[in-house]
């Protein structure tokens, strides 16, 4: 993607890393500081049964770039 696009991060938390478990959205704007610090507070405030993703979309919607990975957990058994 271009710098200094208008560029839209969103924050996926998922239930033990896993995405065929409970997900949600936590946090969606313009501030890619703001998305890292909401992922790290949510996966911490969950207690660690909660893993992020952090996606980073171009204006437009269409370009999609991972800024943070979703990261199985280490503990996930097929809770």
């Amino acid at each position: 993607m271009k710098p200094n696009k208008k560029e839209i991060y969103v924050v996926t938390l998922y239930r033990w890393g896993d995405r065929e478990c409970h997900s949600y959205v936590t946090w969606a704007g313009r501030s890619k500081s703001a998305a890292l610090k909401a992922a790290d507070a949510e996966e911490e405030y969950r207690g660690g049964k909660y893993n992020a993703e952090v996606l980073e979309f171009g204006e437009d919607g269409k370009e999609q770039r991972v800024v943070v990975p979703l990261m199985p957990h280490p503990d996930w058994r097929g809770k």
